[in-house]
């Protein structure tokens, strides 16, 4: 069956609902949210909610998906490119690189929603990081792999412990993890 094109004015509606959802979550958790407010805030109705998306989750996951999509295409992965993974910034992760974006930083700050978006985070690039990690230090998949997870979860109770915020003291605190980060690798 072929599928249809979305034509403009339900590319806006989806547009809308969207924002209107990163608007709401601005002012409470997920789990306080509802469509009925959604659709106040977006001034349409029910049935035009629900002509786009079967339920809010719908709207979240759309969303994300959204967000991760703009931050893959903002750095390029190449598998044959020589890095140095600590300055590199295709090497900063992905949570890092999606939740700078005002937009849809209110995402990560949400405690319901963060531990699933790391989890989908984690995984996005998973094959690719280790990968790098086992051609840049020798390591065996496992040992890359944990090495992954901790850098990528490290990282992501960091930054959502300062409030997704780049600034002055997030570039030092990174800094700082980078440094333990080589030295404990360099050692090997």
């Amino acid at each position: 069956m072929k599928e249809r094109k979305e034509d403009r004015r339900s590319k806006y509606t989806r547009m809308i609902i969207k924002d209107t959802f990163l608007e709401l979550l601005k002012e409470k958790n997920y789990e306080k949210i509802n469509v009925s407010q959604i659709c106040k805030n977006a001034e349409i109705t029910r049935t035009t909610f629900y002509l786009h998306y079967s339920n809010l989750d719908e709207v979240f996951f759309e969303t994300l998906d959204e967000a991760l999509e703009i931050s893959k295409n903002s750095v390029k992965l190449e598998e044959n490119k020589q890095i140095n993974i600590f300055t590199d910034p295709s090497f900063t992760p992905l949570c890092q690189r999606t939740a700078v974006n005002p937009k849809y930083n209110v995402l990560f700050l949400d405690s319901i929603l963060s531990d699933y978006i790391a989890n989908k985070l984690f995984h996005c690039e998973k094959d690719f990081r280790i990968k790098q990690l086992q051609e840049k230090f020798g390591l065996t998949e496992f040992e890359a792999e944990k090495i992954y997870r901790f850098v990528f979860f490290g990282s992501f109770a960091v930054n959502k412990s300062l409030g997704w915020k780049k600034n002055e003291e997030w570039n030092k605190i990174q800094n700082l993890i980078r440094e333990f980060i080589k030295n404990g690798i360099s050692k090997k």
